[in-house]
């Protein structure tokens, strides 16, 4: 079985990359600043946990961590200006480090549609990507829809004053975390020229759709107010740039992963705005 290095393999996608490596037998090495406690959810067992600031590692120390690995899976993400400066600085010094060690496929875990949007943070996705298709190494890029733990802090964040910014215009395609992990595990055997893949969950529905599901589904009280699609978070949604409809990956629904991961309401009331065209506050 081949050694695979995940970077940022404690965050949310990295533990379930590596998680899901583990289980098909391969070697996992793990990149973070920190390593989790044995008792913590993101801790996997079997991994080799190595901590590694990519702004300050030296050129030694990432041979080091690189060499006798098969396959570097790139998981870092993040929101903050911070963690979207390290994908470029990240991506500049894993391929650096993959070409001296002898590595011969990266794979990067990145967003659906990113290249079609100037959102500051999809921005720094496109920008982390092309480093990596330049670079020597061949390159797999795995663009994914939003995962239900991102509509989950959306929702619960915005429904702490009672409202919560939705749309019946703007769609969405959120995918299960596992599922995602059990595609980017496949795609390290990828054996050809730099590529492009692109995946969703399986079901579409509308913003204002997953919003009242989960309403209904904690018995919350909350307004779903429509709000306009002109922010560039909007427009990315209005352009249906964060669809892929004839690539859908895993059989998990919004309410699967609501039943298996919220206790249900024993009250289901809620109310709700008036079912305008409208954006959420974040994608």
């Amino acid at each position: 079985m081949d050694t695979i290095l995940v970077v940022g393999g404690t965050g949310l996608v990295g533990s379930a990359v590596a998680a899901a490596a583990r289980a098909r037998g391969h070697a996992v090495r793990s990149l973070s600043r920190e390593i989790p406690a044995p008792d913590a959810a993101n801790f996997v067992i079997g991994v080799d946990y190595r901590v590694c600031n990519l702004y300050h590692s030296t050129q030694a120390e990432l041979d080091e961590h690189l060499r006798g690995a098969d396959v570097v899976i790139d998981c870092l993400n993040g929101v903050s200006h911070v963690a979207q400066a390290v994908f470029r600085v990240g991506a500049v010094q894993i391929t650096d480090a993959a070409a001296r060690v002898g590595i011969t496929r990266i794979v990067v875990v990145s967003d659906v549609g990113c290249d079609q949007s100037d959102f500051a943070y999809y921005e720094a996705k496109t920008d982390q990507e092309g480093v990596y298709l330049d670079s020597p190494v061949a390159t797999t890029v795995v663009r994914f829809t939003v995962v239900f733990e991102q509509m989950l802090q959306i929702i619960e964040k915005a429904s702490r004053f009672r409202v919560v910014p939705t749309s019946s215009r703007a769609q969405i395609q959120p995918i299960d975390v596992a599922d995602m992990a059990e595609v980017i595990v496949d795609t390290t055997a990828d054996t050809g020229p730099d590529e492009i893949k692109s995946y969703g969950g399986p079901e579409i529905a509308s913003v204002r759709s997953f919003s009242q599901q989960w309403l209904t589904h904690t018995g919350r009280r909350a307004a779903l107010v429509p709000v306009p699609l002109i922010t560039a978070i909007g427009r990315y949604l209005r352009s249906g740039a964060n669809i892929v409809a004839d690539s859908r990956r895993g059989s998990t629904t919004w309410q699967d992963w609501l039943n298996r991961s919220l206790p249900p309401a024993e009250s289901t009331a809620c109310e709700s705005g008036p079912q305008t065209n409208g954006t959420p506050s974040h994608a």
